[in-house]
């Protein structure tokens, strides 16, 4: 950005600029003042106004400047529309945000068909949120995640217009949407989301037109090809669509002849081309000696002319030119998450891979976040090379997919290459040459060199790798055009495309030939084979042994629970677990898929290596990542963390995640950001850096403190404290494993019964075999919990056990209870019930807690809450929950008063330590599980000394206090008095705080300096 400018300053600009339009508007009007000049008088110094450089005064790189202009040269393609790239391209650090299309003043724009269905089809193909139109007369900004169509009227999808008089009163506005400023804070980002459901952007609609011709296509086959295998179906369909969306998209690159595939009238005429394609080509995309197969089937001519049809103007708004090829991938990525089934009775249906099914759907990375991993792994990585150096980087994503984070990868790579050539001075037009003025670009020489040479990936999916290959040629092709096409054939008398079978291999990242030795017998099982696809590194790579592995692994790897995996790779998880398995964190019962491919990324780069993921953040603290954080620490350093807390970065997913990046080089300290709001580039920009000792990380929970929190949490652990543990015991509570059926909600009650009502039928229960509980009631701190609901308790208490009662006694004494669980059997005999080994259906799914909470007092709580939420129980209510919840509760197991524990608890200071090292969740929620509460500083009372004594007394007497007043408030009906009982309230809690900060031994200001928004930092001084 230019200079920051005042709001006075612009106004004054702009003041000057419409009254020079003014005094010449009569001349501006006519046909003769062209779109050249207009631009040059009014639309450059406009966008200067706003911000945008677009000049590059500043002198930024090629890849971060403001504005891309284009040379505004018109071609036909036979349909009145205008074929050219857009006028402007306004970008911030190099991201494309907007595009500005210019028209002459003579233009009428406001009501041009045109003009309008021109911008729109431009902003809807980049999967932009907004592009603007404009003569300066007049300047309209349309919403571009709405799908345009060439018959749609100009206002259609049209957000706002602004006519030139009108500039300085709606100032504000204009600069909320035009500003290089609002953009580089993320307005535009985050109100013109493209997530909104009511929208029709462009990955959604190309993605359902792809799923479309899938299936038209496999119905079509299927109908003429009855023998074909479902393989074999399937491959067919992705092989003939990728190889139709490349020619289509090389047609609007002005690769080939524009309309090629439209003039195709069967399928045999497509196979020719598609052969004549290859001798130009040669990158395997359409080689039929490989895939015969596609030679031989028949294809009716009528689906081909649909799908062809859809795929030109007027039926398509599609500019395929200006489609990202990441976008692209992106699409992909989900069409990959579902194939084609043969089913009995000879049909077929589309189905989803085993994988999704086990992850809950496919959520391609955002490109935002594979930008962001890519230039956080690499930097570093290149730091102090020189380009040999860089030409023999070896770089991976072990589960690529579609190519997303291999297609950042490769943009990355050129901008490297193009920074050393131009620092060097190096001008040779073999290698790189100036597209447009300051604008460098490399040969396809040199880019094919880049792709063969640095980059590699594999997955398991096959279907992947056809499509990740496919991405990364039309990233090589871009800013590629017939006539250097022509030139590169004619100078390098080779084929234009590399086959990139040698750097995108299918296979199992993490099984290798270890397998074989693990089942003997699977050399003879073929299908096995198939399914787990064990994956050599150094017979794939032949570079790998010499080079001692990859420089660096990027990527996302899948996050699936091993729960999930034995549903459909049960001899994958046998192998992890075996003693054949390289995994020292795949033993252990419970663990995620990217535990796995952390392990793996780990052992596969080479001494200096880099490995750059995002992963759930989970594992940071939980128990179980306790083995991979050891073996992260041991093996390699922690370099980066960019933590996003509960800041969602996959649309449509509830995932808690973060990017690390760990280098196998040793390190003292590592960088931390945390990331609160996620709205484009900035918020990595401005998040606040923080440092932190490595030596204070191994397998124990990884919390980010602030200094200040740090010192103090220290000192706390000094002093005489013992963890919460050992005064109490911390329980979950009765685990019915079928709450809804357990759980009731009475209409009526009486003294030897209640009425419920459920599935539209009445039940009659009988009290005694019911407990009072609560179910989905908000707690307080201090509050006394008030049973909502019971719960029916199959059990009688006998020498502190509790013993299920038998069905004879279920019949006889609780007829009507047993008659309500009896039309629920199928249900209940369902569960996994544990325990005993004589069970009974309708007993609890298991067997904790049964017998702690009968006239015993104690504290209950939320485990998910935004605060402390202790309460404190009289009244023996029952309550459900396990590791997650819904609630917790705690006993007192020695000389500790519960009223000094609950007060402990409630303390700020202890609330903080809580937060700092739980997981977190949407809507500023944190756990209060037992794993983060257990270990709490509780401080030693000795009861010998009399003045330890009397605080601890004061400190009961306060609490109870504070129990007592709340009880009143509630019962409490005026209003006037239950202001006085708060005020007291207030006053009774900080003497409560005080009390502790003294056995504490911390201050007011200590305490401060813990508060919410300065718990994890505050400063860039290294932490520990």
């Amino acid at each position: 950005m230019l200079v920051s400018k005042t709001k006075k300053e612009i106004i004054k600009q702009l003041e000057l600029l419409i009254s020079a339009f003014k005094e010449q508007y009569n001349i501006y009007k006519t046909s003769d003042y062209n779109e050249a000049q207009v631009r040059i008088d009014f639309i450059n110094p406009l966008l200067e106004i706003f911000g945008w450089d677009v000049d590059n005064k500043l002198h930024k790189s090629q890849f971060q400047r403001d504005v891309i202009q284009e040379e505004s040269i018109e071609v036909v393609d036979g349909y009145l529309i205008r074929k050219k790239n857009p006028d402007y391209t306004l970008r911030v650090r190099g991201i494309r945000k907007v595009f500005v299309e210019a028209k002459k003043v003579s233009i009428d724009i406001e009501n041009s068909k045109e003009a309008s269905f021109q911008i729109k089809r431009y902003g809807w193909s980049a999967n932009l949120g907004i592009s603007i139109l404009t003569n300066f007369q007049t300047l309209i900004v349309y919403d571009c995640r709405y799908k345009p169509n060439i018959n749609d009227k100009p206002s259609i999808a049209r957000y706002k217009v602004f006519h030139f008089e009108d500039y300085i009163s709606r100032i504000d506005e204009l600069f909320e949407l035009f500003s290089f400023d609002s953009f580089n804070a993320g307005f535009i980002d985050k109100y013109f989301a493209l997530t909104q459901k009511e929208t029709s952007p462009f990955d959604t609609i190309f993605l359902s037109q792809i799923e479309g011709w899938r299936e038209k296509l496999a119905l079509n086959i299927f109908k003429n090809n009855k023998s074909i295998e479902e393989e074999n179906i399937n491959f067919l369909i992705q092989r003939l669509l990728n190889r139709i969306i490349f020619l289509r998209i090389c047609e609007d690159r002005e690769i080939e002849k524009y309309e090629t595939l439209k003039h195709i009238s069967n399928y045999d005429e497509l196979k020719k081309l598609f052969i004549k394609t290859d001798k130009k080509y040669n990158s395997g995309l359409f080689d039929f000696i490989e895939d015969n197969l596609s030679l031989k089937i028949n294809l009716d001519k009528e689906v081909l002319i649909e799908i062809f049809e859809e795929l030109y103007y007027p039926s398509s708004p599609y500019d395929f030119s200006i489609i990202d090829p990441l976008i692209l991938s992106q699409i992909y990525e989900q069409y990959l998450g579902s194939k084609i089934a043969i089913v009995p009775q000879l049909s077929m249906k589309i189905i989803q891979e085993n994988e999704v099914v086990a992850s809950n759907g496919v959520v391609p990375t955002p490109p935002l976040i594979t930008n962001q991993i890519v230039t956080e792994t690499l930097d570093s990585l290149l730091s102090g090379k020189n380009l040999k150096d860089v030409k023999n980087l070896k770089i991976a994503d072990i589960c690529c997919g579609s190519g997303t984070f291999l297609i950042t990868l490769f943009d990355y790579l050129l901008k490297v290459y193009i920074d050393f050539y131009l620092k060097k001075e190096f001008k040779d037009s073999s290698i790189i040459y100036e597209k447009n003025h300051g604008v460098w670009k490399l040969t396809l020489k040199v880019k094919k060199e880049i792709l063969t040479n640095n980059i590699f990936g594999v997955d398991v999916n096959p279907y992947a790798i056809e499509v990740a290959q496919f991405s990364l040629l039309l990233k090589l092709l871009e800013d590629e055009n017939a006539k250097s096409i022509k030139n590169y054939l004619k100078v390098e008398k080779e084929k234009i495309l590399p086959n990139l079978n040698q750097n995108i291999k299918c296979g199992n990242s993490l099984v290798d030939d270890n397998f074989y030795n693990y089942d003997v017998s699977s050399l003879e099982n073929d299908e096995l084979l198939y399914r787990i696809k064990p994956f050599n590194w150094e017979d794939e790579f032949k570079f790998f042994k010499d080079h001692g592995g990859f420089d660096a692994i990027i990527g996302n790897p899948p996050y699936v629970r091993i729960q999930n995996l034995v549903k459909y790779s049960s001899e994958e998880i046998a192998y992890y677990r075996s003693p054949f398995s390289p995994y020292s964190i795949g033993k252990k019962d419970s663990f995620d898929k990217y535990y796995l491919f952390i392990e793996r990324a780990v052992e596969l780069v080479n001494p200096t290596g880099v490995i750059g993921y995002i992963v759930p953040h989970k594992f940071f603290i939980v128990k179980g990542g306790k083995k991979l954080r050891a073996m992260i620490t041991k093996k390699c350093s922690i370099s980066k963390i960019i933590h996003f807390g509960v800041t969602q970065v996959f649309e449509g997913r509830l995932t808690y995640t973060a990017i690390i990046i760990m280098e196998k080089e040793k390190r003292d300290t590592f960088y931390f950001k945390r990331i609160s709001e996620l709205i484009g580039i900035s918020s990595f920009d401005n998040a606040v850096v923080n440092q932190y000792k490595l030596a204070n990380y191994s397998s124990h929970p990884w919390i980010f403190l602030s200094k200040e929190a740090d010192t103090l949490f220290e000192k706390i652990k000094n002093q005489s404290t013992i963890p919460l543990k050992s005064i109490a015991e911390i329980s979950v509570g009765l685990q019915t494993s079928a709450d809804d059926i357990f759980i009731l909600h009475p209409i009526e009650e009486n003294e030897t019964s209640i009425l419920i009502q459920k599935d539209g039928i009445t039940w009659e229960i009988e009290r005694e075999i019911l407990l009072p509980s609560l179910y989905d009631v908000r707690l307080n701190l201090f509050d006394t919990p008030d049973a909502n609901s019971y719960i029916i308790f199959p059990y009688y208490l006998d020498d502190g056990k509790a013993i299920v009662y038998s069905e004879e006694i279920m019949k006889s004494d609780f007829p009507l209870c047993f008659q309500y669980l009896t039309y629920y059997k199928t249900r209940l005999e369902k569960r996994s019930i544990g325990g005993t080994k004589n069970v009974k259906w309708y007993q609890f799914g298991r067997n904790q807690s049964l017998t702690k909470f009968h006239n015993t007092d104690k504290l209950i709580w939320k485990v998910l809450s935004t605060e402390a939420s202790y309460t404190y129980d009289y009244s023996n209510v029952q309550f459900t929950g396990g590791g997650n919840g819904p609630y917790y509760s705690l006993l007192s197991k020695g000389e500790y008063s519960l009223y000094y524990i609950l007060a402990l608890l409630s303390h700020p200071l202890l609330e903080a330590i809580v937060k700092s090292g739980a997981s977190e969740f949407q809507g500023d929620y944190y756990s209060h599980g037992k794993q983060f509460i257990e270990n709490l500083p509780i401080q030693v009372i000795d009861f010998n000394k009399k003045e330890e004594l009397e605080i601890y007394t004061k400190i009961i007497k306060i609490t109870k206090e504070l129990i007592d007043t709340k009880i009143k408030i509630k019962k409490i009906a005026i209003s006037s008095k239950k202001v006085i009982l708060e005020r007291k309230l207030s006053k009774l809690r900080q003497s409560q705080i005080n009390l502790i900060n003294q056995i504490y031994n911390i201050t007011s200001d200590e305490l401060l300096s813990i508060s919410s928004n300065q718990l994890f930092f505050t400063n860039t001084s290294v932490v520990g």
